[in-house]
């Protein structure tokens, strides 16, 4: 997992911005950044960019996450996000779908972000070994795929963190009701 350090020297040539990169959802070898408008930058450059452009931007890094430090030795993993850190969680997952499992625990309000994850990400890298809670607590009804793993789940509520963790713990350690038994 990694992030980097965004200018862009037509909103402010002073002003550097750390993102997470994660994988595109259909183009190997590619990265994505996803930029949530959470204050005045980043509310100007969602205001400046609203259809394709070609403007300068200039980046720094990539840099490795602190955050996978802690995930390579551990032999499972709950990742617990809000908002837009689900990015290095995604991150996190792709990196190690292969070798780990790493649960997702995400809160977020914003109806179209999840919905930009549900639809467009490869949910597969998730399904199989891993559980994905959905903790939605924004206004409107989310529009979600037909067909979700059976191991994902969306609540309409804020979660209460440490039932949630110490019963995903719980099912791993006594390996009843896993993921991949869900998914068969």
């Amino acid at each position: 997992t990694a992030y980097i350090y965004v200018m862009i020297p037509w909103l402010s040539r002073f002003q550097w911005h750390a993102f997470t990169l994660f994988p595109h959802p259909t183009k190997s070898n590619h990265s994505t950044l996803c930029i949530a408008t959470s204050g005045d930058w980043t509310m100007r450059l969602h205001d400046e960019i609203d259809a394709p452009a070609i403007k300068p931007a200039y980046f720094y890094g990539p840099f490795e996450s602190e955050f996978s430090d802690v995930a390579i030795g551990a032999t499972h993993c709950v990742a617990v996000a809000s908002g837009i850190g689900i990015t290095p969680a995604v991150s996190l997952i792709q990196r190690y779908k292969e070798i780990k499992r790493v649960n997702v625990i995400w809160t977020c309000r914003d109806a179209g972000l999840v919905e930009y994850f549900l639809h467009k990400m490869d949910l597969s890298a998730i399904s199989q070994y891993a559980f994905l809670l959905i903790f939605y607590t924004g206004a409107r009804d989310l529009v979600v795929p037909k067909h979700l793993p059976a191991n994902f789940f969306i609540f309409r509520t804020r979660p209460k963190l440490e039932s949630t963790i110490a019963g995903i713990i719980s099912v791993i350690e006594k390996g009843e009701d896993l993921p991949e038994e869900m998914c068969e």
